[in-house]
């Protein structure tokens, strides 16, 4: 006889921890010890930066198709979800979506984790990996203020996995 171990939904809902945009002080030198030493001051950015997720990462419902685990991923691009030796049980899986609100035409760093801990009551766990976003390799602040990118990932489940997975991620972001 099979059992099959549902995930009734897995969503990774987003709570994020904002980096604070990096200060640049302004370089003292000693006009009176040193003529040459030019004094350089570089401005703040004028907008601090904002981070909302729009939309947490979800992978909806899937069953185990035997003891031996799979895998599920969702493409950061196009949204769709992967399933490897797990049946597709209906509903709606999404990508992650986050919008980022600062000063136009400013370039930025975004750092997504390498990894995040989704548990399910009763202490189960598994690992969204993998990480991914639609992110060009220099990403800017748009002439609106507004930079917005999407986010996927992946899960290994084993035979024991069974429950509804949450977890929490960090996002950072800022300006070069």
């Amino acid at each position: 006889m099979a059992r099959l171990a549902l995930f009734s939904p897995v969503l990774l809902a987003g709570t994020l921890l904002l980096a604070a945009p990096s200060a640049v002080a302004a370089q003292g030198a000693c006009r009176l010890c040193d003529d040459s030493a030019p004094i350089v001051a570089q401005a703040r950015p004028a907008r601090p930066l904002h981070i909302d997720i729009d939309t947490g990462i979800d992978f909806d419902r899937m069953a185990l198709i035997d003891y031996q685990g799979g895998a599920a991923e969702i493409d950061p691009l196009t949204g769709q979800r992967r399933l490897t030796r797990l049946l597709d049980l209906g509903g709606l899986a999404m990508r992650g979506t986050v919008t980022i609100r600062g000063e136009p035409g400013r370039a930025v760093r975004i750092d997504l984790p390498d990894e995040v801990v989704m548990r399910a009551p009763g202490g189960r766990r598994v690992e969204l990996r993998d990480m991914r976003s639609d992110l060009p390799a220099q990403p800017r602040i748009g002439s609106d203020g507004v930079l917005r990118f999407s986010f996927g990932g992946r899960i290994d489940v084993d035979g024991d996995d069974v429950g509804s997975f949450r977890g929490r991620m960090r996002i950072s972001a800022e300006y070069e």
